[in-house]
């Protein structure tokens, strides 16, 4: 892209970028501001909104870089909201299953700028590596349950029954780990690779919340809400990086 077309590309590009910000940060503190309200209908709704949003406004400007795989990664991960936060058992696999495929997605188009491998980058994937396989450790040693009644079309007789929620976390780590590492050794944007790295964090806070810290009581959702302010927070902040860093790599390609 020549220097002029760069410029241009900027010029134009900056009305979308404030009200990408703008939509995009007050549907998060309504997201947000909602969570002391617990649990109702229509919140799966709410909490999809902005990175619906994220993920519509960045399909246009990622294109030229990374084709659908960025917009696409977004529209999933907001699906991936709407199915876990229907707080439906029967719902849960279809929303790891969206994070999976939108991770699958984000893979892709990272893989395309080419690697910068250095010594820092490599130890940090393994720490990452590391990190996983522990967590997933502790995941397959305490093998938490829930009731379900049905998976996909096959409802279970007698239901519900008491199914172990590890194999679909443990189907989905590689591919959250693999995307942050591809992140951390590709060439390209430090905002993009910031994100990865926090949307890690916020992953390891959902099984932290929802399976593996004791509720006070056995119907609870979670363990604590606390904990769904950080886990939110560091959610939508990491899919606002992804997007803005592939924005504005995609624009000086």
């Amino acid at each position: 892209m020549k220097a002029d077309d760069v410029m241009a590309e900027l010029t134009s590009g900056r009305g979308r970028t404030r009200r990408l910000d703008l939509a995009y940060g007050l549907l998060v503190l309504l997201s947000v501001g909602l969570i002391p309200l617990g649990p109702f209908a229509g919140l799966g709704l709410v909490r999809m909104a902005p990175t619906v949003v994220l993920g519509l406004l960045a399909l246009r400007p990622t294109r030229a870089g990374f084709g659908p795989t960025i917009a696409a990664g977004l529209l999933l991960g907001a699906a991936g909201d709407y199915f876990l936060n229907t707080f439906d058992p029967n719902l849960g696999v279809y929303g790891v299953l969206a994070f999976l495929l939108g991770h699958a997605c984000y893979i892709v188009g990272l893989r395309r700028a080419g690697w910068a491998h250095t010594p820092a980058r490599r130890g940090l994937v393994f720490g990452l590596a590391a990190c996983g396989l522990a967590y997933a450790a502790i995941i397959a040693w305490i093998n938490p349950r829930q009731p379900v009644s049905a998976i996909a079309w096959m409802h279970l007789h007698p239901a519900p029954q008491m199914l172990p929620v590890a194999p679909a976390l443990l189907l989905y780590m590689p591919f959250l780990i693999s995307m942050a590492s591809v992140a951390v050794l590709r060439r390209g944007s430090r905002l993009l690779t910031a994100g990865a790295l926090i949307f890690v964090v916020s992953d390891a806070m959902i099984p932290l919340n929802h399976f593996l810290l004791p509720r006070a009581h056995p119907g609870d959702f979670y363990a604590s809400a606390a904990l769904l302010y950080p886990g939110f927070i560091t959610y939508y902040l990491a899919q606002y990086l992804i997007a803005r860093g592939a924005m504005a790599e995609a624009v000086t390609d």
